[in-house]
């Protein structure tokens, strides 16, 4: 956890011909937030998607069916495209179908900035592969 976008720079500068794209979760992407400078710093026209419910998934799942109190794996919303317009990405949040629209301006175009997309997901119910993960656990 929090080493995605590291390990996504490492491999845009393997294959510098091809598109990179980082998906990140939420509480990974900000233990690794860092990293966004390096990516602006090294001009990498990367894509990266942060995935969005407001904490660690995996934790969520591990802890919560048990009836573990969760206040230390949730957190507040926060504004991960702001976060990266600061380091100098162009960002978008992406909370509908519609919002898609910047995602293939931004293909079309120059790619001059790495594209941060802030995908909201919901938290109702966690991701089907990490809930079978912890099944049984």
């Amino acid at each position: 956890v929090g080493l995605g976008l590291a390990t996504a720079i490492g491999a845009a500068l393997a294959q510098p011909d091809r598109l990179p794209v980082a998906a990140l979760g939420d509480g990974g992407a900000l233990m690794g937030v860092a990293e966004l400078e390096t990516v602006v710093r090294l001009g990498l026209p990367m894509v990266i998607v942060v995935y969005d419910d407001d904490g660690y998934g995996a934790e969520v799942h591990h802890f919560g069916p048990d009836g573990h109190p969760l206040d230390t794996v949730t957190f507040p919303p926060t504004d991960i495209a702001a976060i990266a317009r600061g380091f100098g990405c162009e960002a978008v949040t992406v909370r509908d179908r519609s919002d898609l629209a910047e995602v293939a301006r931004w293909l079309g175009g120059a790619r001059e900035r790495p594209l941060l997309i802030h995908a909201h997901v919901s938290r109702a119910r966690g991701s089907w592969w990490l809930e079978e993960a912890f099944r049984g656990h």
